[in-house]
């Protein structure tokens, strides 16, 4: 055990500074106190472990393994908040006064989007007519769509005014928080650019090695599209071979998700692995040379450099890349080396160069994927012995996709809520497939100045291409290929991970103990999924999500839901999955009851404790009226003589129903110890106002009608006029809530 610890000490000595840059990226910074016992244990530390002949005392080697840990700690502490530039004096933020400009360098190739062009840029200058003073930070910029922006590219410099706005918290709970994925880019600032409002000051002033890579890359591009492929072989082969995704449309990632093989169009390991192989097999006759072992290791460093040039130094490319530098240099050592200490290795670089890269959902699943295969694969491998050569590979790749899944199974649970049940058909496929289309890609990028060659080639290429994106078209559309709307929370990730790990450490080691803990993790983990579902089954709430231009509300009654919702909101299941699914799963309340248009009449006995009549909602004693439009109103006058309203202007008359009919309508609304029951005069009494549908309404006038006990103002109101709405109720003295500023309105009974 001993041996096993000196042989690994990276691995070990990775934990506490990785743990040290996750406590700032969490919890921000800590109060002076932390520092103090910080410097006290260094220098306990110093005290203890030298001697006068610089020996250290055996007594104390615990001790001073927790001092180490600590100081690591702090190291990591310390480089996470300095690169975390929100809070330096130099911040554009600190700098930019009303009336200002930015000058700013476009950071990354302009991104098409559907009615703006996205980029992000690095502030280098802020300031007015009278002073400009250097700055730093990133902003996420959005171009209106023109002629002129379409030819801004990487390098470029431009001068813009210093109107910029934070990026915005999520509106809708459990909702994808993207906030904070820009903060992990150390962007907390976002622009929209009106077309006229920017001016170009200077072109081509970048990174000449990023210069370098893009220009690659485009050729890249170009030479493919040459090569017969065209639309999503295009798409795939741009995504799989070079990391270009832009091509990509929503059909095709849910079908590589849905398959489990979204991994192929992410280059990163698989990809440059395969060549990292190859690469070794060609440089492999260097071995025959004196010192052949590290102009190898040089020139596989040069090819796989090259290749994350070629993507265009792409996030994943950049990590996989790093760890196979790791690998090929210890290979040179020719001596024995330990894959553990070489992945923490690379692990140190990327995490010292960039600290919030180790909260990237790409960085984590790809060290535990590498990290499982080394472990698990060979123990899988072994437990059935095959002498064929094709069974063979193919027991490989099963026991390697198995090994993967284990470890990244989990993690992608709890960030996609989904699970590829085929997972090891699709890599039985798909694996040898891809490896095919690096091969051939290569090859037809290789061929390429001889036209009839290069054509050939493409043409393999193109074939290929479409085998592989047809199997996991068919794979994806099996029965059952996809279990969705799974839900484990993160602490119950952990615990998933620690029942895995002691349970392969028990049945490689055969020790009872760990198979203690397995049963234990797995013993907390029924029991939070057991508390989990029991408090689900008593919930009752309602959500106002916040939704540009449409209304979505939710009446849940334990695990099931009432949709509300504008018609054009009820029939967009896109915009639904990004608005309210989260926090279905999240409550275990995906399973939809009922889906209700607003304006059409609502009958007595809808499920989910959802009871109304025309525009009046009763949700377990709570009355919400619904004002969609100035119609609305009617089913609330009286019919003793017809009553004339004015609403902006416009007079709107009172139909022949009567109080009396409305409260029979309701039937037992008056049994639910509601207001309705006392309500024989106006104002009418209710709990809430939902106002929707853009109406323009004198709440003066309206006021008079009914009385709410809170109003509802939901994001399909203009911003500009939900804020003149709001101002006007306040100084009318009555509640009111406003999707566009506080975000979802959630009330739980």
């Amino acid at each position: 055990m001993r041996k096993g610890r000196a042989i690994m000490p990276l691995p070990r000595l990775f934990i506490p500074f990785g743990a040290g840059v996750l406590l700032y990226l969490d919890y921000g910074e800590l109060s002076s106190g932390f520092w103090g016992i910080g410097v006290a244990g260094f220098v306990l530390f110093t005290c203890m472990i030298l001697t006068k002949d610089g020996l250290v005392f055996p007594k104390y080697k615990m001790l001073c393994g927790c001092f180490s840990a600590l100081l690591l700690c702090l190291t990591g502490y310390f480089l996470a908040w300095q690169q975390h530039g929100y809070d330096r004096a130099g911040h554009f933020r600190h700098l930019c006064e009303a009336g200002g400009y930015f000058l700013v360098q476009i950071d990354e190739p302009l991104s098409e989007r559907a009615n703006s062009f996205q980029a992000v840029a690095e502030v280098l200058f802020a300031g007015n007519d009278s002073l400009q003073q250097p700055a730093e930070g990133r902003l996420m910029l959005y171009f209106e769509k023109d002629s002129l922006v379409g030819d801004l590219q990487y390098g470029d410099r431009i001068l813009l005014e210093g109107r910029y706005s934070k990026v915005s918290a999520p509106q809708n709970p459990e909702a994808f928080n993207y906030q904070r994925f820009l903060a992990r880019q150390h962007i907390f600032h976002s622009m929209y650019v009106r077309s006229g409002e920017w001016l170009l000051a200077d072109r081509n002033r970048g990174s000449t090695i990023m210069h370098l890579a893009l220009f690659l890359r485009q050729r890249a591009l170009d030479t493919l599209a040459e090569n017969h492929l065209h639309g999503r072989d295009f798409a795939v082969i741009s995504a799989l071979l070079l990391g270009y995704r832009e091509y990509l449309d929503e059909d095709l990632r849910r079908e590589f998700a849905g398959a489990g093989a979204m991994h192929i169009l992410c280059v990163s390991g698989l990809h440059v692995g395969i060549i990292f192989m190859v690469l070794s097999k060609i440089f492999s006759f260097l071995h025959r040379i004196r010192g052949g072992h590290f102009l190898k290791a040089i020139c596989i460093l040069l090819c796989i450099w090259f290749y994350a040039a070629i993507t265009g130094f792409s996030p994943s490319v950049q990590r996989a890349s790093v760890m196979f530098s790791f690998v090929s240099l210890g290979q040179s050592f020719q001596r024995p080396t330990n894959i553990y200490n070489t992945l923490a290795a690379s692990a140190f670089v990327l995490v010292a160069s960039d600290p919030a890269i180790i909260k990237h959902i790409g960085f984590q699943l790809s060290y535990l994927a590498v990290i499982s295969i080394v472990s698990l694969q060979p123990w899988f491998e072994k437990l059935i012995t095959v002498r064929n050569i094709l069974l063979s590979k193919a027991w490989a790749i099963i026991t390697v996709s198995l090994a993967a899944q284990l470890a990244t199974g989990p993690l992608a649970l709890h960030y996609f809520n989904q699970f590829p049940n085929y997972f090891l058909l699709t890599n039985l496929a798909v694996i040898p497939l891809a490896s095919l289309v690096i091969y051939s890609a290569l090859i037809s990028l290789a061929l390429s100045p001889v036209p009839v060659l290069g054509s050939l080639a493409g043409q393999c290429l193109a074939f290929i291409v479409r085998l592989l994106h047809h199997s996991v078209s068919f794979i994806e559309g099996l029965p059952g290929s996809v279990t969705t709307g799974v839900y484990i929370s993160f602490s119950e990730t952990l615990l998933f991970f620690i029942f895995l790990v002691f349970l392969f450490i028990y049945l490689m080691a055969v020790r009872r103990g760990f198979l203690l803990a397995a049963l234990g993790a797995l013993l907390l983990m029924s029991v939070s999924w057991t508390w989990r579902a029991s408090q689900n089954s008593q919930q009752r709430y309602f959500v106002v999500y916040h939704v540009n231009r449409e209304t979505a509300v939710d009446f849940t009654t334990a695990r099931q839901t009432v949709f509300l919702a504008s018609a054009e909101m009820v029939s967009n299941e896109r915009q639904k999955r990004f608005t309210v699914e989260a926090n279905r799963l999240r409550r275990g309340s995906s399973d939809e009851q009922a889906k209700l248009v607003i304006g059409d009449a609502l009958g007595l006995h809808i499920p989910g404790g959802v009871q109304g009549c025309g525009d009046l909602i009763c949700f377990h004693g709570l009355l919400i009226l619904v004002m969609h439009d100035q119609s609305a109103i009617y089913t609330l006058l009286s019919s003793a003589g017809k009553k004339m309203l004015e609403f902006s202007g416009d007079s709107l008359y009172a139909n022949n129903i009567s109080h009396a009919d409305t409260c029979a309508r309701t039937g037992s609304l008056k049994q639910t110890g509601s207001s309705l029951e006392s309500a024989s005069l106006w104002p009418y009494r209710v709990d809430y106002l939902l106002v929707t549908g853009d109406i323009n309404l004198d709440m003066n006038a309206l006021l008079h009608i009914v009385h709410p006990g809170r109003v509802l103002i939901d994001g399909s109101i203009r911003p500009w006029r939900a804020s003149a709405m709001e101002d006007n109720l306040v100084e009318l003295g009555v509640d009111v809530w406003n999707t566009h500023l506080q975000g979802a309105y959630v009330r739980e009974l």
